[in-house]
């Protein structure tokens, strides 16, 4: 039985400007114990006259939901009861994740994005996210 956060908060990191096609979005997924700032974790992979380069690339990384680096967590505040959640914090799913960064890739204006790419658990992610925006992810 699902339950519903009254608010989400997601931590990200944009590296660039997004052009106005806005079609030369990257966004990558951290690991599982990563950050959004990806230049912490894959800093030969992003950066400039790297693969991922910021001056072609308008590049996203969010924090998935539950993670300690800023986003929506047990170790955030429930605005029910002004506490933290601590092992009340819901229960989520790989769906979850995936709706919360289809949230913000909207509230960022992106409407497709050119490569979804990551490590650990992002085939997960990039499946469901294929399957349900399928017209929204290139590769």
């Amino acid at each position: 039985m699902g339950r519903i956060l009254p608010e989400l908060k997601i931590a990200f990191h944009t590296y660039a400007t997004l052009n106005d096609k806005k079609s030369i979005v990257i966004w990558i997924y951290h690991a599982l114990t990563a950050s959004s700032d990806t230049r912490d974790w894959w800093n030969g992979l992003v950066r400039e006259n790297k693969i991922f380069d910021p001056q072609k690339y308008f590049i996203v990384c969010a924090n998935i939901i539950g993670s300690p680096y800023g986003s929506t967590s047990s170790n955030s505040v429930n605005p029910a009861n002004n506490q933290k959640y601590g092992i009340e914090f819901p229960f989520f799913t790989i769906r979850d994740m995936v709706k919360a960064h289809q949230l913000l890739k909207a509230h960022l204006g992106i409407e497709k994005i050119k490569l979804l790419i990551g490590g650990s658990m992002v085939g997960y992610q990039a499946l469901e996210w294929s399957i349900t925006e399928a017209s929204s992810i290139e590769h």
